[in-house]
């Protein structure tokens, strides 16, 4: 019986000496977008965002601006391309700075760290249309449709239909 009660109580100090430590020490912000322990809804719009690459669909991460101790005002919950908007004031944010947040560079010639070789390009759509300038000037907007290329080849991308509670 001694040996289970010095085991339990162990094992409940070491519970305890756990409770105020956190993981992993949560990076320095990588852009100028703020985070902090909770969401806020001052602001809170959703854009969808696909990439793809040289015909190819790349996944948008779960959980990019969002650690074990803070949240950005830019983050996804999951790999379906939602970038959350929920934001303290009502400040313009990018595309741009979005990438920040994920640490990726984005660019006319660079998405996500895949750079245009010869012959190819970045080609963005809006909403279904050509947007010829930069891509990280794209400001976010509720609903937004975003699609990201670097080909050839280019596919003809079918408009994100938002799930119900969007």
């Amino acid at each position: 019986m001694r040996v289970w009660r010095a085991a339990a109580f162990a094992l409940v100090a070491l519970m305890i000496a756990a409770c105020g430590q956190s993981g992993a020490p949560t990076p320095p912000p990588a852009s100028n977008v703020p985070c902090g322990p909770g969401e806020v809804f001052t602001r809170h719009d959703h854009a969808h965002l696909t990439i793809l690459i040289r015909g190819q669909i790349k996944t948008v991460p779960a959980f990019v601006g969002i650690t074990a101790t803070s949240i950005c005002w830019l983050h996804t919950h999951d790999t379906s391309g939602i970038i959350h908007v929920e934001a303290g004031d009502n400040r313009m944010l990018t595309l741009g700075d979005f990438f920040a947040v994920w640490r990726q560079p984005l660019s006319q010639t660079v998405i996500d760290g895949e750079r245009a070789g010869n012959g190819e390009s970045v080609r963005t759509t809006v909403d279904q249309q050509p947007y010829t300038d930069a891509p990280e000037t794209i400001v976010l907007s509720n609903h937004e449709d975003i699609v990201l290329q670097l080909g050839p080849p280019f596919l003809n991308a079918q408009p994100y239909v938002w799930p119900p509670g969007y």
